[in-house]
């Protein structure tokens, strides 16, 4: 195809994008001097049909299972928006999903409401390439969007259900179906108070966030793109059509080519100056951007630029008015002064210097909630420096005038004394200028960083589904520990990998996983629930087997300081044993303590959440034994190693670790030949279901920590004894 043809396919995949009142301005002014082209596109627009064949499409083939009208696979583009597609006495159907309605239409796509027929009965929205925009470039967008959508898990961000193609190699994909109203109406209708606004704009914010770390920048985020609808009496927003989105990892698509430089993927009026720019270095402080016009409009019922008036702008006039006009603070739009703090923040978040917004979606929330808690937010007014900055760009000529005017009446009053304190003043604000610009390429390379490494535990965890486990620690080893992510998705990920290598033999590379699972877990979940500690009891067990002892005191101080005034009798007991495989040095112990108060006083409560399960307490009382053994209360120790034989519930992995304290009590105790006897008891039966559960994975005889726990503390009484 000609470079002439490819503009005109340009051209009609544009105007086709409108809506039908908006083309024909659109047609004016990029067909000016060229009536025939300006004819031609008119006509290929009436007649879609005659378009696909100009344009050199694929014809559309029907199978058999299909059993829908043409126009229905094609994304019909003459049909209304809520006109059944059904034709009487044909249920249209494509594979399982039965179409109902078409309910609208984005930039490139059809949307239709949709039955799914199996394996459950659900109403969904299914989405598929729009007739004539079927282009390589708008394939690769759709194909972006379907696998954007696919890798986020939010509950504000519509999920993705299906995917597939049709026929025709058309592609589509089935998402939840989202009913709601755009958040602007849903506000407006309702009369919601300012601080009911706010709170539906923070989860706004909490799912932008969730996207940024999967690697995706939305770059349409506007009212019509975040519904709310109630749910259980909660008003619910959930942010949809990511079609224009930018992956940022590296491994985001290989079809990333449609983001052409001067090429306006958006909505002017909620567009940030780098992206009405046209440029490609776009980031995720443009999402930042668009969500600080988002709250503007909230705030004062309208938009911070007039939309008519970007609508009937040439394209220039448009990118001016987004790059240079400053709109007005919403205090001023609303004429209400108490709302002076959201002033610094919706400015600060459409502030057009990038590098001076908030760099996260999450910190734009945080300072929204810090006002509605009546905190000091971060925010500032912008410094005076910036608005003269501003004021110079917006009137070069007058400045430059007046400057001209200014040197010649003051030419005779210490011209070099005043170029010297202005030289000096340029020399610090460039300085300051300079300092920011590298703060901000710091902050953008180490975004982009972490969503790369995000990306990858992402990968890695799609491939654990597909129990390509050394794919997925190839991936992993990719990742340098310091730069693990933290989030759940990462820990689990990180564990499966480690557990992996642990049951294959390879103790180090399983050591090196546990750590990176305690640095992805260290800041996600601080709740005092023993989902972090479990984890926590994984990774000391292997560590501290293969002897590397600053990883296991790098455990060690994150136990004690994630955990030191819990509550929970579980996490206490778990966390005693995490930090007493080895022996502790008073400091240590002294933390420990209130910890042991907390189990101890649990095990002698009736119905406590330990005594109600035989399994917990004879634990608890293997941990309360480990304690006191290393406080040096050796009666105490023994009382509570045999209070964990007394059970009738038989673990042999647990039964194996008391007896090795018994032994270590009777040995320091003076009763040697006691202390050799328990010692012989238990030795063979540790070693051999320790190899044999990390050798095949049985967990029949106890968890391969416990065994590994025995072992550990099998070592050290051998030492103490001296038996070999």
């Amino acid at each position: 195809m000609d470079s002439s043809k490819n503009i005109e396919v340009a051209l009609f995949e544009a105007a086709s994008a409108l809506e039908p009142h908006d083309r024909d301005a659109f047609l004016d002014q990029t067909c000016q001097g060229d009536p025939a082209l300006r004819r031609r596109l008119a006509k290929l627009l009436d007649l879609s049909s005659a378009a696909e064949s100009y344009f050199e499409m694929p014809p559309l083939e029907k199978r058999p299972t299909e059993t829908f009208p043409r126009a229905v696979l094609e994304g019909d583009e003459e049909g209304d928006s809520g006109k059944p597609v059904a034709t009487a006495g044909h249920s249209p159907t494509m594979g399982r999903y039965r179409l109902l309605n078409r309910i609208g239409e984005g930039g490139c796509g059809v949307v239709y409401l949709a039955e799914q027929l199996e394996p459950v009965s659900r109403q969904v929205a299914l989405k598929i390439i729009r007739l004539g925009m079927d282009t390589e470039t708008v394939i690769a967008r759709f194909e972006l969007e379907r696998k954007a959508l696919a890798m986020m898990d939010h509950p504000n961000i519509a999920r993705v259900l299906d995917a597939g193609t049709t026929s025709t190699g058309r592609p589509f994909f089935v998402m939840e179906r989202v009913t709601g109203e755009k958040i602007t109406d849903f506000c407006n209708e309702r009369q919601l108070p300012l601080r009911e606004r706010l709170g539906l704009f923070i989860q706004v914010c909490n799912a932008i966030q969730h996207a940024h770390q999967k690697g995706i920048i939305h770059r349409d985020i506007k009212p019509s793109n975040v519904l709310v609808g109630e749910f259980d009496g909660e008003p619910v927003p959930k942010v949809i059509d990511f079609g224009i989105a930018k992956a940022t990892t590296s491994g985001g698509s290989e079809h990333t080519g449609f983001t052409v430089t001067d090429q306006l993927l958006g909505t002017p009026v909620y567009m940030s100056p780098e992206q009405a720019m046209g440029g490609s270095d776009v980031d995720t402080r443009s999402d930042i951007y668009s969500l600080g016009v988002l709250l503007y409009e909230l705030i004062c019922g309208r938009p911070p630029f007039d939309p008519h008036r970007l609508k009937d702008a040439n394209p220039q006039e448009a990118k001016r008015i987004v790059c240079e006009e400053e709109p007005v603070p919403p205090s001023q739009a609303t004429g209400t002064k108490n709302v002076v703090e959201l002033d610094w923040i919706a400015l600060k978040a459409m502030s057009k210097e990038r590098q001076l917004r908030y760099e996260t979606a999450n910190g734009l929330a945080t300072d929204v909630r810090r006002f509605l808690n009546n905190e000091p937010v971060l925010a500032c007014p912008p410094r005076r420096v910036y608005r003269l900055k501003k004021m110079i760009y917006r009137n070069k000529l007058a400045f430059m005038a007046g400057g001209v005017s200014v040197f010649a009446l003051l030419a005779g009053l210490g011209v070099a004394t005043r170029f010297y304190f202005i030289e000096k003043k340029a020399r610090e604000e460039q300085s300051e200028l300079r300092r920011l610009a590298e703060e901000a390429r710091n902050n953008e390379a180490k975004l982009k960083e972490a969503a790369e490494f995000q990306g990858l535990v992402s990968k890695a965890a799609v491939l654990i589904q597909y129990d390509d486990l050394q794919g997925a620690d190839h991936l992993l080893e990719q990742v340098p520990s310091s730069s693990t992510p933290s989030s759940l998705e990462a820990g689990e990920v990180y564990r499966k990998v480690a557990d992996w290598h642990l049951l294959a033999g390879r103790w180090d590379e399983a050591a090196r996983r546990y750590s990176s699972l305690v640095r992805a877990i260290s800041k996600v979940d601080d709740s005092d629930n023993d989902t972090v500690s479990r984890n926590l009891l994984y990774a000391s067990a292997a560590i501290c087997y293969t002897g590397d002892a600053a990883a296991y005191d790098r455990i060690r101080g994150f136990a004690i300081e994630r955990f030191s005034t819990t509550s929970h009798p579980v996490v206490a007991e778990q966390v005693l044993k995490v930090c007493l495989l080895l022996p502790a040095n008073e400091s240590l112990l002294k933390q420990l303590r209130p910890l042991a108060a907390v189990l101890s006083q649990a095990l002698e409560t009736k119905d406590s959440i330990v005594t109600r399960n035989q399994h917990l307490a004879a634990w608890s009382c293997f941990s309360m034994a480990l304690m006191t053994y290393r406080d040096g209360d050796l009666k105490s120790a023994a009382t509570w190693a045999n209070r964990c034989l007394a059970y009738k519930r038989r673990n042999p992995a647990r039964e194996a670790s008391a007896n090795i304290i018994l032994a270590m009590v009777e040995h320091r105790a003076g009763h040697a030949e006691k202390a050799v006897a328990l010692l012989n008891s238990s030795t063979e039966p540790v070693i051999q279901n320790s190899d044999a559960t990390l050798k095949y994975g049985d967990d029949d005889k106890g968890s391969w920590h416990a065994w590994v726990t025995a072992r550990i503390l099998l070592r050290e009484a051998a030492h103490l004894i001296g038996k070999p």
